[in-house]
């Protein structure tokens, strides 16, 4: 799947990049982030073709809360990528965060609908997840911009997940907070300067999110290592602290932060019945 990971990251947001020759079939994976709309479009062998996100702020803790906003911001993406593409793009997926089911399932599933796009699955965000990174055993946080999402895996399944209010935007407020600047210069501080510089003020959040991890797996003894996903984790030294906090080995796959919309998207190769040969 690391090829296919690395290649999301290279025609993200690079239409010229983007390339839907020889395909047969093609599937869209939707992920209404906190801050972020990911729209990734796999072929019927779970190869990108094309991938797009953009800012746009219509969720909160997990609940998707500006329907209208949601639906204008993946139409937009949509339709720059329908004008691009050669065939229809007529069926896709999206997900939710844990334990978020009555809220977002049935509002997730009308913003494709609205975009003209049949629904073949709506899926909890860590197992998307899984679909890209394979795991057997152990467990998946998700850091996404308003939650951390923390699934168990058994036997190559989630046995378990739930989600609770912490994660990027957070580090954003408290460096805000510490450098008396705006939110938008701390998110731009945040992704610029050397994690060295920015990891001490930050790190009582990053602690929230170990302490948010340990209570959920704390049923769960015989877990030895987990895997940080979600834009947050592209931090250096997020994910070393957050197994440090838990005494487990952690670890951060390449491209964090697009695992799960690709995850989405793969989810609908199940759904329809094919089988992903990514590589």
């Amino acid at each position: 799947m690391k090829d296919a990971v690395e290649k999301i990251n290279r025609i993200l947001n690079h239409p010229e990049q983007w390339d839907f020759s020889g395909a047969r079939n093609l599937y869209v994976g939707v992920d209404v982030g906190t801050y972020k709309i990911f729209v990734i479009v796999v072929d019927e062998k779970g190869q990108p073709r094309a991938a797009d996100m953009k800012r746009a702020e219509v969720v909160e803790s997990g609940m998707i809360v500006d329907y209208v906003g949601a639906v204008d911001a993946v139409r937009g993406l949509m339709k720059k990528i329908r004008e691009r593409c050669p065939v229809p793009l007529e069926k896709g997926a999206t997900s939710y965060p844990p334990q978020t089911e009555s809220g977002n399932i049935n509002t997730t599933r009308y913003i494709l609908e609205t975009v003209g796009l049949e629904v073949l699955n709506v899926l909890d965000e860590p197992t998307a997840a899984n679909l890209v990174l394979r795991m057997r055993d152990g467990a998946i946080v998700d850091v996404g911009g308003g939650t951390t999402g923390v699934a168990v895996i058994e036997g190559g399944k989630v046995v378990y997940s739930n989600d609770e209010p912490t994660g990027g935007v957070h580090l954003s407020l408290v460096l805000a907070g510490a450098l008396k600047v705006s939110y938008e210069e701390a998110e731009e501080i945040k992704i610029t300067r050397e994690s060295e510089e920015i990891l001490p003020i930050i790190e009582p959040v990053i602690d929230k999110v170990s302490s948010i991890t340990g209570a959920f797996l704390e049923p769960y003894r015989n877990i030895e290592k987990i895997c940080m996903v979600g834009g947050s984790c592209k931090l250096e030294g997020f994910t070393e602290i957050v197994g440090r906090n838990l005494g487990l080995e952690a670890f951060r796959p390449y491209g964090p932060q697009v695992i799960t919309p690709f995850g989405i998207a793969l989810s609908c190769l199940q759904a329809n019945g094919n089988g992903s040969e990514s590589s």
